[in-house]
């Protein structure tokens, strides 16, 4: 078992500093720490930390570290992990991240030595109702640095709502060179600065499952529209190193994208220890294998009518197909997911094709179940 360490920087975070204790001693996964710091709250954000671990049932494994200025755990988490560990993660003081995510991590980083780099897809809320706000579809389908124009500051970065280059919940292997220098200790896009600089070592691995909840909160800096100044102060940098050393991708699950993406739209833990159908196309032994890696802790089975939840890539069937498979299974669990894969130079046409497929399936399905839709870009999601 890989050893992981886990690391968060609380800034002003009262309100969540319980969510993330329970959530974090909920894990389930024996060989992890978690280090935390609290970087110079103006609230009580501290006294709450050190209450916490000191009731913990899992204080063992937590370790509060002062820094020696501000944001130093956010830039350099490197330098508060010896090397007993081999990989390290970090996670957002107001989010979330899956009990199982380092079973997962740690499943599928097996005999991947070439792999410097891990992510998860994510589910993202909003804070005040907790209604979903989007999901991540991510593919490594190219390497990052031809990616990185629709990424770049100058394309806004923070509003850009495509999540077509990287995830959530990035775990970096620990011990490669993290010398490099930071322009601007306050300025804050170090997700985006530190998987270039990662990636610049070896693979980056994406996982095709939303592991993460991210909280789309108001106050939040990195949500804002009016963006501090220097917020990508030290984005070059890393993109710089990128460009001169980009170790590409690893492509696991580029193939059974769309499969993924179906099950990646069920609600975020739903699916743990139960007998859930994936209807798609006829899927070869390793497409097989890798699904059921990845989703090691369901019961997960293809085009099986005898299912708890059935999960179906509507890009794969017709109008006969469909109506053959509903009779048989619309007393279950559903979630029908389409994608839009045709490129459009304009939203108009974009949504003018997505709303003609909305309306055909709705047509066939709406006579089997009763149903409520959402769409999100070019996908759309029917859930029973």
């Amino acid at each position: 078992m890989i050893k992981f360490g886990l690391y968060t920087s609380f800034y002003n975070n009262e309100k969540f500093v319980n969510q993330s204790f329970d959530n974090i001693e909920s894990i389930n996964y024996e060989n992890f720490e978690w280090h935390i710091t609290d970087d110079f709250s103006s609230d009580n954000t501290k006294e709450l930390l050190l209450n916490r671990i000191s009731i913990s049932p899992i204080k063992h494994k937590i370790k509060y570290i002062e820094q020696s200025e501000k944001k130093q755990m956010y830039w350099r988490p490197d330098l508060f992990f010896d090397n007993t560990f081999e990989w390290i993660a970090v996670v957002g003081s107001d989010d979330i991240i899956d009990i199982e995510v380092f079973n997962v991590y740690n499943m599928l980083l097996q005999g991947k030595s070439d792999i410097t780099l891990i992510t998860s897809d994510f589910h993202k809320i909003y804070e005040e109702n907790k209604n979903l706000h989007s999901i991540s579809y991510i593919i490594n389908d190219d390497i990052m640095s031809n990616k990185i124009n629709k990424y770049h500051p100058t394309c806004d970065y923070l509003n850009n709502t495509s999540y077509s280059c990287f995830g959530t919940l990035a775990a970096f292997k620990h011990n490669i060179n993290y010398d490099f220098v930071i322009n601007d200790l306050t300025a804050c896009a170090d997700d985006s600065y530190r998987v270039f600089w990662v990636n610049s070592f070896g693979k980056y691995l994406h996982i095709p499952r939303p592991l993460y909840t991210w909280i789309y909160r108001s106050d939040s800096e990195s949500h804002s529209k009016n963006i501090p100044s220097n917020f990508n102060a030290n984005f070059d940098t890393g993109l710089d190193k990128l460009k001169i050393s980009d170790f590409g991708v690893d492509n696991t699950f580029n193939d059974v994208y769309l499969e993924t993406s179906s099950l990646g739209s069920y609600d975020i833990g739903k699916l743990k220890n139960t007998k859930v159908s994936l209807w798609t196309r006829q899927l070869s032994t390793i497409q097989k294998e890798n699904l059921k890696l990845l989703y090691s802790d369901s019961n997960l089975s293809f085009n099986d009518v005898n299912s708890d939840i059935h999960i179906v890539c509507l890009n794969y069937f017709n109008r006969k197909t469909l109506e053959d498979i509903l009779p048989k299974i619309s007393k279950n669990k559903l979630l029908f997911y389409y994608q839009n894969q045709k490129f459009h130079l304009d939203n108009e046409h974009k949504d003018i094709e997505l709303s003609d497929k909305l309306n055909f399936y709705k047509e066939i399905i709406g006579g089997y179940t009763n149903y409520s839709w959402w769409t999100y870009v070019r996908h759309f999601i029917i859930k029973n």
